[in-house]
């Protein structure tokens, strides 16, 4: 199939390189799927497995050049990430948005050389999936928010929800706020605990909004125009299918983490927020070799001029993983761990985040987007 593609393949590996090198590519990539199906039995010219991608690579750099197989190594993944973003910027990638997320993540050179991906993701059952993530404080204050909503809760024509509703939904999720058209402004870390306060808009209200967001994402909640009410995805956050339920929720923590990661850069500074330190920490929380809660904290505190940003960075980093860890997601006790169930999560949360900035710096290059498409990535 993959030599159905050429014409379409040349013309869009134009802004990369000329017509030989995209035809190299094009015979690495099939050279590759052949090397996969000789190895798991399955190949597909439209979609690559991420489980099986290292031991077709390996095999087939043996093959190309046994003399240096890891500069050969670099060409493959270089290769099939390049074809990848074809399949996946065409319309032809057959496999999920998911799947290709984590793949972009895998063949991404800083990802992949400057984080560090992990070696061995905990093999859990389902049963025993499904009992970790009923006992992990955010799921639960998802599903205490879905049974508040029911069959549905009016919002204003912004899509929020009205300032009557704000005190049973922020209760939902274990916060004490109301809402108030003089409101005081964003409750503070240290004020979620303290006695009901005012607030202007549900947006204000921490967790309420990550949570709603998430659910929104997922398709779990929809919002109309006077209306949110559950959607699609709803039904399987409560099917008594297992396979449903699992796969919904994996979901939702993929798209959680990956808003953690995406709003905890700086508020003030313009583009691209600066998130590479807690992507690290929580990457390197699914390893061997997690990040020290004293390193964070001691990069909070340092205050010379010429590594203030620095500083700012490690305080943002250190303030969302406080909260992580209130939810369950991140466990810091002397180094910040990611869970078993949540391990399955990060990769493909950061891969979206990756995705994310590169749709941002593509918008800045090209110039405002006329605003009649939009991506979910889910």
């Amino acid at each position: 199939m993959a030599d159905s593609f050429t014409p379409d393949f040349v013309h869009w590996y134009e802004r990369f390189s000329d017509a030989e090198d995209a035809l190299r590519c094009l015979h690495i990539v099939k050279l590759f799927i052949s090397a996969s199906h000789a190895i798991s039995e399955e190949s597909s010219a439209t979609w690559f497995d991420p489980d099986s991608l290292d031991d077709a690579a390996l095999a087939l750099a043996g093959m190309l050049d046994e003399s240096d197989s890891d500069e050969a190594l670099v060409e493959i993944f270089d290769y099939l990430h390049l074809y990848a973003e074809f399949l996946f910027e065409t319309g032809r990638w057959s496999g999920t948005e998911e799947d290709y997320f984590v793949l972009h993540m895998l063949l991404t050179e800083e990802a992949s050389g400057e984080l560090g991906l992990p070696d061995d993701i905990p093999e859990l059952s389902d049963e025993e999936q499904d009992r970790a993530f009923q006992e992990l404080p955010v799921l639960q204050l998802t599903g205490r928010l879905l049974e508040w909503i029911g069959s549905g809760k009016d919002v204003t024509s912004t899509g929020v929800l009205r300032l009557k509703d704000i005190e049973g939904a922020a209760g939902a999720v274990g916060v004490k706020a109301r809402g108030k058209k003089t409101g005081k402004g964003p409750l503070s870390e240290g004020e979620v605990d303290a006695e009901s306060l005012e607030v202007g808009s549900m947006h204000e209200v921490p967790v309420l909004r990550e949570i709603w967001a998430a659910l929104v994402d997922i398709d779990a909640l929809s919002i109309g125009s006077t209306r949110a009410s559950p959607g699609a995805g709803a039904e399987s956050w409560n099917s008594q299918d297992l396979d449903s339920r699992l796969q919904i929720r994996r979901e939702f923590l993929t798209v959680f983490l990956a808003s953690t990661v995406m709003d905890s850069g700086s508020m003030w500074e313009e583009g691209p927020r600066d998130n590479a330190t807690l992507a690290r920490v929580l990457l390197k929380g699914t390893t061997a070799e997690p990040v020290s809660v004293e390193e964070i904290k001691s990069a909070a505190e340092i205050d010379s001029t010429d590594e203030v940003l620095l500083a700012f960075e490690a305080m943002r980093a250190r303030r969302e993983l406080t909260r992580l860890a209130d939810l369950g997601l991140v466990e810091a006790d002397t180094h910040y761990t990611v869970p078993p169930a949540v391990i399955q999560c990060v990769i493909p949360a950061l891969a979206m985040v990756l995705a994310m900035e590169d749709d941002f710096e593509q918008g800045l290059s090209h110039g405002p987007s006329d605003g009649s498409a939009a991506t979910n990535h889910r």
